[in-house]
């Protein structure tokens, strides 16, 4: 069917605005009423039954959750290590779909980390944001970025796991780092240690980032 529809100059008037190049557009009332009857909305602040609910979208807060998985040994960290996947070729963490698109920006809110060890003492670490990929150290080397990754680093969130029972946790609320994506919408993290820390072998970290994408 076409867009446009010519209507005859007779009969009943239909309120319009003219756009220029000959076209008109309808304007048209909002009314909230049921079938039958009538609820006008109207402007300003109003009762729910003659206002206009605005939905946002669902897809703006998210949480997303990645597991570091570390090596298979018991080698003891020291202060400042790098935390890694690998003690040869580790690969940098990342946070699929932090924004909405490519170059996407967005708040990080929340963070928990949860660990499937149960020590006698708890990590303390620093998790290091960038907003695209950078070159990790290798697990249980000292934490070294390049001046080159270190421009990327958008902010860093210091946590301190505690024992609450067969594992370890920790909640950072009220984060509110800004980041904004360079060449994807996923965010890049590395790990460091903060005190002198045992692990378990194939210990696992569990981040989860409560995010709200703005772009």
């Amino acid at each position: 069917m076409a867009d446009d529809v010519t209507l005859p100059g007779t009969g009943a008037v239909i309120v319009t605005d003219d756009v220029g190049g000959g076209r008109q557009i309808q304007l048209v009332k909002l009314d909230g009423g049921a079938n039958g009857a009538s609820a006008p909305v109207v402007s300003g602040a109003q009762a729910s039954a003659n206002s206009l609910p605005v939905v946002g979208p669902n897809d703006e807060f998210v949480t997303v959750t990645v597991d570091v998985t570390r090596p298979a040994d018991t080698t003891a960290y020291a202060v400042d290590d790098c935390i890694s996947n690998s003690t040869s070729a580790p690969t940098t963490f990342t946070i699929s779909n932090a924004a909405k698109a490519s170059g996407g920006s967005g708040l990080i809110t929340d963070m928990t980390v949860l660990s499937n060890n149960d020590p006698l003492a708890a990590l303390q670490g620093e998790i290091f944001l960038f907003d695209s990929a950078v070159i990790s150290p290798n697990d249980n080397a000292a934490f070294q970025v390049s001046d080159a990754d270190a421009r990327k680093c958008i902010g860093k969130i210091p946590f301190m796991l505690e024992d609450i029972g067969n594992n370890e946790f920790f909640h950072a609320q009220g984060i509110n780092i800004g980041f904004t994506c360079v060449g994807s919408a996923d965010l890049r993290f590395l790990l460091r240690a903060k005190n002198t820390y045992v692990p378990a072998s194939g210990e696992v970290f569990t981040f989860r980032l409560k995010i709200q994408r703005l772009t």
